[in-house]
């Protein structure tokens, strides 16, 4: 409390269900007998941001990413004191609806344009006017093309070219991708992704960066960082290898992103996940079969 002022955070928790579908996240609390949106009061000393984070994860069991910032709503608490409640959107990262308890006996998602209804104050419904659903930015998140094997290939690892149907399938890549604006174009420091990206380089006009969150060996969750970054920028290509992709979609999935089109396992050589981003955070994938080889 600050000057005689309850301060507290929450979120309005959002995903995406069947279809495309918006739904929000609501919690009932049996003492008042309210439909909400999950908050509560700064544990010094804790930042407002890290108060909206824990106890979105203790009113729902989701543990979330912080979007942008919706403001605050004021009010008198129950006894009468001052409260200011800063707000953020969020989506889950992992975790599991809690199950009922003395504070929060029922967690919802509820389709966005039902919530107005089942909302009970005013203020929560004007914060729900505030929240918009941010226009997605497609990553490309590519599987490099068919490479020479492992096994006839004497050389260093990392200068393993791609075949000849590797180059046909990188072109087509270029072929697919006509039309669509990107950015920038992302590669593993291996030939053969670097190779992948080069004739759209070619076409486009743009320069192949290098990253180690793509490289071989390297953590889904750091490729993913990578894209949410890259995606600032507008639309861009990243290429990677079939370990960092297939842990990259296990990590979406494990997110409670909507996958479309594939599933886990779907990671064949020059394939793409085009992932959505959406104020910084993840809001679908689909699934593209590699091009002709």
């Amino acid at each position: 409390m600050e000057g005689g002022v309850v301060r507290a955070a929450g979120g309005v928790v959002w995903r995406r269900a069947d279809r495309g579908a918006v739904e929000v996240l609501l919690v009932h609390r049996p003492r008042y007998d309210d439909w909400a949106f999950p908050k509560g009061k700064l544990e010094p000393p804790e930042t407002d941001e890290e108060c909206a984070l824990r106890e979105v994860e203790e009113e729902t069991g989701l543990r979330c990413r912080l979007g942008r910032s919706l403001g605050e709503t004021s009010y008198r608490d129950s006894e009468g004191r001052p409260k200011v409640v800063r707000y953020w959107e969020m989506t889950p990262l992992r975790g599991r609806l809690r199950d009922p308890g003395r504070e929060i006996d029922d967690v919802r998602w509820v389709p966005l344009e039902e919530a107005p209804a089942v909302l009970t104050y005013d203020r929560d419904r004007d914060l729900l006017g505030r929240f918009s659903v941010p226009a997605a930015t497609p990553i490309h998140l590519i599987r490099h093309a068919k490479a020479s094997s492992r096994r006839r290939w004497d050389g260093p690892e990392h200068l393993r070219p791609l075949t000849k149907s590797g180059r046909r399938q990188a072109a087509g890549l270029t072929e697919r991708l006509d039309g669509q604006p990107l950015s920038r174009l992302v590669s593993s420091p291996h030939v053969r992704c670097v190779q992948t990206l080069e004739p759209l380089g070619g076409a486009r006009g743009l320069a192949v960066e290098i990253a180690d969150e793509l490289a071989e060996g390297a953590p889904g969750d750091e490729a993913l960082d990578l894209a949410l970054s890259v995606a600032a920028d507008g639309p861009a290509a990243l290429c990677t290898h079939g370990d960092v992709m297939q842990l990259a979609v296990q990590e979406l999935a494990s997110a409670g992103v909507p996958l479309a089109g594939g599933g886990l396992l779907d990671l064949a050589k020059g394939s793409t996940w085009v992932l959505d981003v959406a104020g910084r955070v993840f809001t679908g994938a689909r699934y593209v079969p590699p091009p002709a080889s």
